[in-house]
């Protein structure tokens, strides 16, 4: 029997926050649901213990309760304190138990195989990676006394897994009382230890810092992420601003997949609407729902862009920037009504980060659409809800503001089209996905 440890009851001092870290948000969802899903779908543990402050046991329980594979303990006062009490909880039969940090939300199940592996044949093991800075040894934190050598230290993760009779020996037999780490107890037997490789991306997340940097793996991660569906055919979703290039894509995309694409612009044949008038948008919200019922998502692809100086916009056009790419998104998203575990996607744009010169009306409402999906996604728990940001796309609007571009250097419609398709077909939610373009290696 293979069992997992994973230890949450740190307080969370250094993250400078009352709410414990692994409580925090990380695209939409607490830290430790994250690591937790990770652990249950390898489908490698029999038991997946929580080890938690008492004050917080009834909340996990009562959040993790979808899965009677999960128990939640009371941790101890320290670290290994808290290693021990979850060692005690395993069942008699254990035969391998991996603890792990439920801040590492990271952690690859290749990890986790790797663990489990070596932990059979050897009975202890190590998650390490390589450390890239210059190490220093000092004895009093204000001189060097000395440079080891990089190339003989390495940087330990979690997680530690052992045989589960050699790390039980090894706790209830300590010396120490409040060793950060159960590979130390076992090395205090003179027992070995073996070394399996960690990942950078593996980080453990103990300040506000990590918190960002972690948000950015989880965008980088989004583009290996396994799709939930394989396919969206007789689902049916509504795309706003369905006459525009990346709109057509996306419609096109679906009815490909068998889907029915709902148009609703002001071109749109069957629901013809201006979606920067609330009214409309109440309306032709409400007719779609008379004719399909709930739909499965709604994709909101409406844009409107103008390059000019800010201090040479008029008030009507300042007024009809805010209304294209603000206004009508959030009527939208507040009229249109979907289905339980459903979708909505906003379009958001990579000038979300940074304030651009000629276009900062256009650029300040992209980063309110990116504030603005991730804390509907906390509001809607019952949906899926994320924020798509292209980079600069090949599109009629695109060319007409900026005729000089090299189009070699634009993402394609059909390219922004298939990561909506892709995050339709995951349960991902309170995400930002960015659709970076990547050049062929005949264009390098």
């Amino acid at each position: 029997m293979i069992v997992a440890i994973l230890l949450m009851a740190g307080s969370g001092t250094r993250f400078g926050s009352q709410i414990p870290k692994q409580f925090h948000r990380l695209s939409g969802k607490k830290i430790y649901h994250h690591t937790l899903d990770k652990f249950l779908n390898t489908q490698l543990f029999s038991r997946i213990i929580l080890v938690c402050a008492p004050e917080y046991i009834k909340q996990i329980q009562k959040e993790t309760s979808f899965n009677d594979q999960v128990y939640v303990i009371a941790g101890g006062s320290n670290r290994q304190a808290s290693s021990l009490k979850g060692l005690l909880a395993c069942p008699s039969h254990t035969e391998i138990v991996v603890i792990h940090d439920a801040v590492r939300p990271f952690v690859s199940k290749e990890i986790l195989q790797k663990n489990i592996s070596l932990a059979s044949l050897h009975k202890a093991v190590d998650t390490c990676i390589t450390c890239s800075d210059t190490l220093v040894h000092t004895m009093d934190l204000k001189q060097i006394h000395a440079i080891p050598p990089r190339s003989q230290y390495l940087r330990g993760q979690t997680p530690q897994s052992f045989s589960y009779a050699l790390i039980l020996e090894a706790h209830l037999n300590a010396i120490q009382k409040n060793s950060s780490d159960d590979c130390s107890l076992v090395l205090a037997k003179d027992h070995q230890v073996f070394i399996t490789e960690g990942s950078e991306y593996n980080i453990k997340i103990t300040t506000e810092l990590d918190l960002f940097l972690a948000e950015q793996i989880f965008r980088l991660q989004y583009s290996d992420t396994k799709s939930s569906l394989k396919t969206l055919k007789n689902k049916r979703y509504i795309i706003t601003g369905g006459s525009g290039g990346i709109g057509q894509a996306i419609i096109k995309s679906l009815e490909k997949e068998g889907a029915k694409a709902i148009d609703v612009s002001r071109s749109s044949k069957s629901y013809p609407a201006n979606l920067c008038c609330p009214s409309d948008v109440e309306k032709v919200f409400t007719d779609i729902f008379n004719d399909f019922g709930s739909v499965d998502g709604l994709i909101n692809s409406i844009g409107f862009f103008i390059k000019k100086p800010f201090i040479r916009l008029s008030e009507q056009e300042i007024q009809e920037i805010v209304a294209a790419n603000l206004t009508s998104v959030l009527f939208c998203c507040k009229y249109a009504q979907i289905k339980p575990q459903g979708h909505i996607l906003n379009m958001a744009s990579s000038s979300y980060s940074r304030g651009r010169k000629n276009y900062t009306i256009y650029a300040s409402c992209k980063a309110a659409i990116v504030n603005f999906t991730q804390g509907l996604a906390e509001e809607y728990s019952h949906l899926y809800i994320n924020a798509i940001a292209p980079q600069r796309t090949a599109t009629a609007m695109r060319h007409r503001e900026f005729p000089r571009e090299d189009p070699s250097i634009l993402l394609s419609t059909e390219e922004v089209a298939e990561a909506i398709l892709n995050c339709l077909k995951s349960c991902i939610t309170g995400s930002l996905i960015e659709v970076k373009f990547k050049p062929n290696s005949k264009d390098l």
